[in-house]
């Protein structure tokens, strides 16, 4: 797990404590979400949250920290501002390296509660080659959250 530093804005320490709970969630109680069957998972959600979670990345790379749009949920485009990137982006590079690629791997949904679609991608980068890329979008198709961590076979 990452840890940030203090001197984050306060909009940033509240979605990532939020981040960290639903993480919690997705991970400490996988049997609250289901995979769902590679024909249920619409095709282009799929390449909605493929193509974000790259600008993404590829941008942070080539040093570009720019503002989310109309892509994401107010509450994203608040607190992933270009700022906020350049700091995470620090010590993300730190512990795995310059992004390289990512491929998707499968979509998980809750059982119960609000919609989201939990999109997970094996990330490449030059330090480690087996990152999950996490992309959740909402039932609206926006960027709903992104998160780099560790590649666990199940959330």
């Amino acid at each position: 797990m990452i840890l940030f530093k203090k001197s984050f804005s306060f909009q940033f320490r509240l979605l990532l404590a939020i981040g960290i709970f639903s993480l919690f969630l997705f991970t400490g109680c996988s049997s609250k979400f289901e995979k769902l069957p590679e024909s249920a998972v619409d095709t282009e959600m799929k390449q909605t949250a493929a193509s974000i979670g790259e600008n993404i990345l590829v941008s942070q790379k080539e040093g570009r920290f720019e503002p989310l749009g109309e892509e994401a949920t107010e509450a994203m485009r608040a607190a992933f501002t270009p700022e906020e990137q350049r700091k995470g982006y620090l010590q993300l590079k730190s512990l795995f390296g310059e992004f390289e690629s990512m491929e998707y791997v499968e979509t998980y949904v809750p059982k119960q509660g609000s919609k989201l679609f939990i999109c997970r991608f094996r990330g490449k980068f030059s330090k480690n080659k087996n990152v999950e890329v996490r992309v959740v979008m909402n039932e609206e198709g926006k960027l709903d959250g992104f998160w780099l961590k560790p590649w666990k076979k199940k959330i």
